[in-house]
């Protein structure tokens, strides 16, 4: 039976399955992000011929993700400085 009655999860674990569909599936706008990263990417493709078409895809998607979410690949440079 469990505890409450039968509810196995807590309001809080119930509300987040609520926000994100079904539980461990993905954000409900993913879809809408991507549509945003495949639409720039056939924008910006022809613009920029010499950036490899997965590498800028990666660029817009660092782009277009809030800050907290950002994934910034950061290396040092053999004559100094940083690249991403």
């Amino acid at each position: 039976m469990g505890r409450r009655g039968g509810r196995s999860r807590s309001e809080k674990k119930r509300a987040a399955v609520r926000r994100n569909g079904v539980r461990g599936g993905r954000p409900r706008n993913i879809d809408l992000f991507a549509r945003r990263v495949r639409r720039l990417q056939e924008e910006l493709g022809p613009e920029l011929p010499e950036i490899d078409p997965d590498d800028l895809n990666l660029i817009i998607d660092c782009l277009l993700r809030p800050v907290t979410q950002r994934k910034l690949f950061v290396y040092p440079l053999k004559g100094g400085g940083y690249a991403f």
